[in-house]
């Protein structure tokens, strides 16, 4: 048996339908299917009841509620479509009180919306992507309390900050339709949700779902749909930058937090280039620290800059003050109390692995050292090369590397041979970063430039001189499963970008949380939240950045893309 109340603020929502669904395991957006034989209604107190027991397909098959319609005091409004994302099957049962909310539907609806196709309230992942819809149900937990039916303030391992105000503000927009009979209220509200060149949604949860996945849309505009006494409080007192819902992470070790990596279980490995003598911390999916309160140390770390996550799930250090670390999953070093060392492997400070877990590594000294999974030297690359300081690997096992001294971008084969002598020029103005697409094109950030530039595979230029724009100077850049591109810019902000270059965030202002300040390093997740780390110290040792939902999934760890073939492709 299971229980539930379907309200908006503190008023109950009467003659509302509520069907129980457990999530699509053949398709992202589709497949979701009624545990019940038909729907439950609510009483005059909003309250509901689902009796018998409830059969699951799976133990972690995960399940939401969905609520059509009903009387919230103005009358019956069949605009109004709420959700509450209640999580494993399993742990259901009479004990689990089913709060469904505007709150409960923003949660939802953020975190869920990669797994969502707008117009319907169906929620799907692919068979192999299981893990990415487990970690998406879970951190809808993050963003509120199901026993208060309140946005929290803190995650419930108490070391994020969750944006309350801005969660409050979005709810109270969803209320503004909600407590009406479907009136000028919810046309407002749709016109202003409906994406740019999209269908208009028609229903308050498509609405949101349109929101959350165009969150730099009518931004001013949506804000001001909420009425003057605001059901949610606290909530925004204006308009925000842009409607993404973000939570700042801190402690495990952070300590100058640098270019961070996304393990298989999609757990989060950041260096930190701080403190004496080298931390790693590592983050669960939803930002509980797992690496204590001073992170993992040993395996010669030593001011790591970049680390990169193998096929077995270990984890591999660039050292700009040694050489290269590895460690297991579990923190244990691999590596020895200096790590891999070798004359060549000067102040490393990106590294990247192949599809048979070589290790190539950018070095300060002009060079690129390959080493082999057992973290030996097998070869020296030069040539072209000027203060490398990023570097990838195509699908074709070649290696690409960043040229922050010489506004340059080096290819070489597998072996260390060059494509070219001098390598690929124009349009990049410090390169800081680079990723390679689906189409083995490369994407480059540019550190003294708003922009990123993009080359062919054969090193083409193909984003013109001045490169695509970003909000602010791009500092890393990254490709998520839907081929659009993510940069980490040094003013906080994050953009994205489509595959032909262009703007998807506020081409102005890009996405931007709140307390971010410098973003050094992004990447993405299975379950299509985008991860930063702001390496501005301040009053603490800096943080790591979650925004919720807002790219797609993404295949991890990224070796796994390489070797696989699915680079900007959905797990």
């Amino acid at each position: 048996m299971l229980t539930g109340l379907v309200h908006s603020g503190q008023q109950p929502i009467s003659g509302s339908s509520v069907d129980l669904y457990v999530a699509g395991t053949s398709g992202y957006g589709t497949g979701s299917v009624s545990l019940l034989s038909g729907s439950v209604t609510t009483g005059s107190d909003g309250r509901f009841t689902m009796s018998g027991s409830l059969s699951c397909p799976s133990a972690n098959s995960q399940v939401y509620v969905v609520a059509t319609g009903g009387d919230a005091g103005a009358g019956d409004n069949n605009s109004t479509v709420l959700m509450a994302a209640l999580g494993n099957c399993s742990d259901l049962g009479s004990d689990v009180v089913a709060d469904v909310s505007e709150i409960s539907s923003m949660a939802a609806v953020y975190a869920l919306s990669p797994f969502m196709t707008p117009g319907t309230a169906a929620v799907g992942t692919s068979s192999t992507n299981i893990n990415g819809l487990v970690n998406a149900f879970s951190t809808v937990n993050n963003l509120v309390d199901p026993a208060q039916g309140t946005a929290r303030t803190t995650t419930p391992a108490g070391n994020g900050v969750v944006p309350q105000t801005r969660i409050n503000a979005l709810a109270n927009i969803m209320a503004a339709c909600v407590v009406t009979k479907g009136d000028g209220a919810c046309s407002q509200l749709f016109s202003l949700a409906t994406p740019p060149g999209g269908t208009t949604p028609t229903d308050t949860l498509s609405a949101m779902l349109d929101i959350a996945l165009n969150p730099g849309n009518n931004v001013a505009q949506l804000s001001a749909v909420q009425s003057a006494t605001k059901v949610f409080q606290p909530a925004l007192a204006g308009a925000p930058s842009d409607w993404t819902l973000s939570i700042e992470y801190t402690g495990g070790g952070l300590n100058l937090p640098q270019l961070l990596a996304v393990d298989g279980s999609g757990n989060i490995w950041v260096p930190n280039s701080a403190g004496f003598p080298g931390v790693l911390s590592e983050f669960s999916p939803v930002g509980a620290p797992l690496s204590g309160a001073n992170g993992f140390t040993g395996g010669g770390l030593n001011e790591p800059f970049a680390v990169a996550v193998d096929t077995s799930g270990n984890i591999w250090s660039a050292n700009y003050a040694g050489g290269v670390s590895e460690h297991t999953s579990a923190g244990v070093p691999l590596s020895g109390t200096l790590g891999f060392t070798y004359s060549g492997l000067v102040n490393p400070v990106a590294l990247a692995i192949d599809t048979v877990g070589d290790v190539f590594t950018a070095n300060s000294n002009n060079t690129v050292t390959k080493l082999n999974p057992s973290g030996t030297p097998v070869a020296q690359i030069t040539g072209g090369l000027n203060n490398p300081y990023a570097v990838a690997i195509d699908t074709a096992q070649n290696v690409w590397v960043a040229n922050y001294g010489a506004n340059s971008i080096s290819k070489f084969n597998n072996a260390g041979a060059p494509f070219s002598a001098s390598g690929y020029t124009g349009g990049m103005s410090q390169p800081s970063g680079i990723a390679i697409d689906r189409n083995g094109n490369a994407w480059v950030a540019n550190f003294n430039r708003a922009s990123v530039s993009e080359l062919s595979s054969t090193g083409v230029l193909l984003s013109g001189s001045s490169g695509y724009a970003t909000s602010a100077p791009a500092s890393s850049v990254a490709i998520d499963g839907d081929n659009t591109v993510w940069t980490a810019n040094t003013d906080g902000s994050i953009s994205r970008l489509s595959a032909s270059g262009g703007s998807i965030s506020p081409l102005k202002t890009g996405y931007v949380s709140p307390a971010a300040t410098a973003e050094v390093g992004i990447a993405l997740d299975a379950s299509g939240n985008v991860w930063t780390t702001d390496d501005t110290l301040g009053a603490g040792n800096g943080s790591i950045f979650e925004y919720i939902g807002a790219g797609a999934p993404t295949v991890t760890p990224l070796q796994f893309a390489v070797k696989n073939k699915t680079i900007g492709r959905r797990p």
